[in-house]
């Protein structure tokens, strides 16, 4: 059979062809290696994907904390801030009343030395009795209101005790014995005070009676109303049973410490 010259040529440019193709393809050895290539790669890439994996979750679970602190502090924080605000308000109170403390002791500690000086006054021009007794309450008041460590409302205390002791003299009836000089001679009497009205000096037997004079502050022989001025001690003393006595008191005298 006669195959055409042109055909020839086309049949044999094909063999060549396919002949040139199979000597381009790779070995096995190489396919095989780049196969674990890219087997390995993948290995390596999904264990990256799992190292991120669980490094994500210790990070979301950091983040989730930090964040659970972060509220934990700021509420400290504010609560803290509340605390200082409340301690900042009892300083400015307590510097406020230290303030008024300090005005009221400049204001009132004058007023307590002049109401002890008009008190000492007062009981120099009062009617002579239990003078030991009040000297020595005076002093200790004295003594007081000297004294920097009392306290303030201390000292006033103290004044006003003492001035109730000396305002209830004003209202009691009280016999006491003493030695006077009297007449020229020293005496052992019986000092019968009628409040702040009358102090008198009676002698034991009863029969002799003198009175203190304000004006010349001495005792005056009291010539009238012995009798009843010795019944008013013994009612005094609770010798006898009370009852209505006529006593020469005279008009209440108005004392005045300056």
């Amino acid at each position: 059979m006669n195959i055409p010259r042109r055909l020839r040529w086309l049949g044999a440019l094909v063999l060549c062809s396919s002949l040139a193709a199979l000597g381009a393809a790779p070995p096995a050895e190489q396919v095989q290696k780049q196969s674990r290539q890219a087997v390995a790669a993948r290995q390596q890439t999904q264990k990256a994907i799992n190292a991120w994996s669980g490094r994500r979750a210790k990070l979301a679970d950091s983040i989730e904390a930090t964040q659970r602190e972060l509220k934990l502090v700021s509420a400290q924080r504010k609560k803290a801030e509340a605390y200082l605000a409340g301690q900042l308000a009892k300083v400015a109170e307590l510097k406020r009343r230290l303030a008024e403390m300090a005005r009221i002791r400049a204001e009132l500690e004058p007023l307590l030395d002049a109401s002890l000086a008009r008190l000492d006054a007062f009981v120099a021009a009062d009617l002579p009795f239990l003078a030991a007794e009040r000297a020595a309450r005076l002093s200790s008041l004295a003594r007081v209101l000297n004294d920097f460590d009392a306290t303030l409302s201390g000292k006033a205390r103290r004044l006003l005790e003492v001035l109730e002791i000396e305002t209830r003299f004003g209202s009691s009836v009280s016999v006491e014995e003493a030695e006077l000089e009297l007449a020229g001679s020293r005496r052992r009497v019986r000092l019968l005070r009628l409040g702040r009205l009358a102090l008198f000096a009676l002698e034991p037997g009863g029969n002799q009676a003198w009175r203190w004079d304000r004006g010349t502050k001495a005792w005056q022989a009291q010539a009238e109303n012995v009798r009843e001025l010795n019944l008013a001690a013994e009612i005094a003393q609770r010798r006898r049973v009370v009852s209505l006595v006529e006593l020469p008191v005279g008009l209440a005298p108005v004392l005045e410490a300056k």
